[in-house]
């Protein structure tokens, strides 16, 4: 992160007040697999994740879904911030990772998936130097590192994501999501408050009415189906193995059948969502349920256009987005810390607490912007 001066900020150390306030919000909500997830390059992801390790009271495990990105920024220049975790921490990445990094730790597990860069390694770190983190490439083998870290012995484990590797913030292998954004995210103020906002919207879907639920998870079950349920919850399994290019398809059958609901076991696209919305009729109201937010290879402004349309988007299991993190740094000029947290805090409103945690800015849901006396004055 940059103050508003643009200048570099590496070693610039994290609010300890603002980061601990976050540490309690993690640690009441009973996580114990946390996603860190960024919109964006540049959104600040690192430095949450190495502010979290240095600062909550718990051991923690520290993996990636696949790996993040490049070492080197290629719009500042600037090498990108290194995770360094604390003595004691329990580390899964590659082999090759480590060579890269040329860090050393002790190893305790080598697991046996293979990705382009060797062999996922748990080891135990000496707390000195940074390590480059990368995981295993599918979630069910991100799922059993996670519960390998914590038979290991870490009370929580951070999976470190990004919004194109959205799957580390599946239910499946985390139970807890902060979400972190920035000045990166858009070109204008007005763009980042959109996409963070439609990000929060696509993240947070809600639930399928608790009366319902039973009924679309026996169908989910069957597998990637796709499934229209007419009034009363009558259901007329579709002929096809996922919606992918069916667009029109399935809003064709929609239509014919009079269906208020529509089941899509498997991932929901772009294309898809184009078709559907432009060949449903304009007055007809469906809910579209998903497994979860993972699933929706959707920009965030989707859910919104859905909306519009009469369309609610629910999810068999929701996301818990426990916090957002902000950082004001763009380029050529950052934004000036508080007054971008407090646009990004009119624009999110009460949908989660927020926190710069170099800023030492915070806003919980029902309450105005605090800064801690210890905080920089910009």
């Amino acid at each position: 992160m940059t103050p508003s001066g643009g200048t570099s900020t590496t070693g610039l150390r994290p609010n300890g007040s603002t980061v601990g306030a976050l540490c309690d919000i993690i640690a009441s909500s009973g996580s114990r697999s946390l996603a860190v997830v960024g919109l964006v390059k540049n959104a600040g992801k690192t430095t949450v994740v190495n502010a979290l390790m240095a600062s909550c009271p718990q051991r923690f495990g520290l993996t990636s879904l696949g790996l993040d990105g490049e070492r080197t920024d290629h719009l500042t220049g600037l090498a990108k911030p290194s995770i360094t975790p604390p003595a004691g921490t329990l580390v899964a990445t590659t082999q090759g990772s480590l060579d890269r990094s040329r860090y050393a730790m002790e190893t305790l597990e080598v697991l046996p998936f293979h990705t382009p860069l060797g062999r996922v390694v748990i080891g135990r770190a000496a707390g000195d130097g940074a390590v480059e983190v990368s995981g295993p490439t599918t979630l069910a083998e991100l799922r059993v590192t996670v519960e390998r870290l914590q038979a290991l012995g870490a009370g929580q484990v951070i999976i470190d994501g990004a919004i194109n590797r959205i799957g580390s913030a599946s239910p499946r292998v985390s139970d807890g999501v902060v979400v972190a954004t920035g000045g990166m995210v858009g070109e204008t103020l007005d763009d980042v408050l959109a996409t963070t906002v439609g990000a929060l919207d696509l993240l947070m879907l809600p639930g399928v009415d608790p009366q319902r639920r039973p009924l679309m998870e026996r169908h989910a079950a069957a597998g990637p189906r796709v499934v229209a349920f007419t009034p009363g919850g009558v259901a007329h399994p579709l002929e096809l193995a996922s919606v992918v290019g069916e667009g029109v398809t399935v809003a064709r059958e929609v239509e014919r059948l009079g269906a208020d609901t529509l089941l899509v076991g498997g991932a929901l696209t772009q294309e898809f969502a184009d078709d559907f919305t432009r060949v449903l009729p304009p007055r007809a109201e469906v809910r579209v349920i998903v497994r979860d937010a993972t699933v929706l290879v959707l920009p965030p402004a989707m859910v919104y256009r859905f909306l519009r349309r009469g369309i609610r988007l629910e999810t068999l299991t929701p996301l818990r987005v426990l916090a957002l993190t902000v950082n004001p740094f763009r380029v050529p000029q950052p934004y000036r810390p508080r007054a971008f947290f407090s646009a990004v805090a009119e624009a999110v409103g009460d949908r989660v607490p927020m926190f710069d945690v170099v800023n030492g800015l915070s806003r919980l849901p029902g309450g105005g912007v605090a800064s801690p006396e210890s905080s920089p004055s910009f």
